[in-house]
């Protein structure tokens, strides 16, 4: 299976002046957002899997339009919601981790989940848990990246840019995913290590 990739470059703030019809950017960096805190992960991504819990396709809307749109690899997921575990299957926690800051993130954190989608197939899976910034924020101003958590979604880049994966069907590839997905628990100074000092491939998934 080819797992779809995406790319977002950094924006800064245009402005666009009518009188001559002329345009301009300024050049001022945005601070980072605070920090997620353990307890705000937790909260936010209990709230993903109760969604998807659901199993509709109107849940799966609202699964997107609360956290990042689904704009990639879980742009499909309102299309085949009974591929999400249902409220038997609620995932286990495996940890939380924090992440170093970015330019745009002050400490996002990961949740490392594991269970059975719905189709009784295992997946561990990283839960990315960011702060929103104030023109995107919704209510609780998180948002979870990749909701469709189900997919095994794995992050090999985290500092210079974001890259991410999904589970892969064939020989082995489950099993060797889901101990990728774990390192983050089980030896979590050097996933760190890896993922803040990997930069994304060309055509990676990207985002500052």
């Amino acid at each position: 299976m080819t797992t779809p990739r995406r790319v977002l470059l950094p924006t800064t703030l245009c402005v666009l002046t009518l009188a001559g019809v002329l345009s301009g950017c300024s050049g001022q960096e945005e601070l980072p957002v605070a920090a997620v805190s353990d307890a705000e992960a937790r909260t936010a991504v209990a709230h993903v899997v109760a969604l998807a819990a659901q199993r509709t396709e109107e849940a799966m809307q609202r699964l997107c339009a609360e956290n990042d749109g689904c704009p990639g690899m879980s742009s499909a997921i309102e299309f085949t919601p009974l591929d999400a575990p249902g409220p038997d299957r609620a995932p286990k926690e495996l940890c939380t981790v924090a992440l170093p800051a970015t330019p745009s993130q002050a400490g996002s954190r990961i949740v490392v989940l594991e269970g059975t989608d719905g189709d009784g197939r295992a997946y561990v899976t990283q839960v990315l848990v960011d702060r929103a910034r104030e023109a995107e924020r919704d209510e609780d101003g998180l948002q979870v990246q990749e909701p469709g958590f189900w997919l095994g979604i794995r992050y090999t880049a985290l500092q210079h840019g974001r890259a991410w994966s999904a589970a892969v069907d064939g020989p082995g590839q489950p099993e060797a995913g889901n101990e990728q997905a774990r390192r983050a628990c089980t030896d979590t100074d050097a996933w760190l290590a890896q993922v803040a000092t990997r930069s994304p491939d060309d055509g990676a998934s990207t985002q500052p």
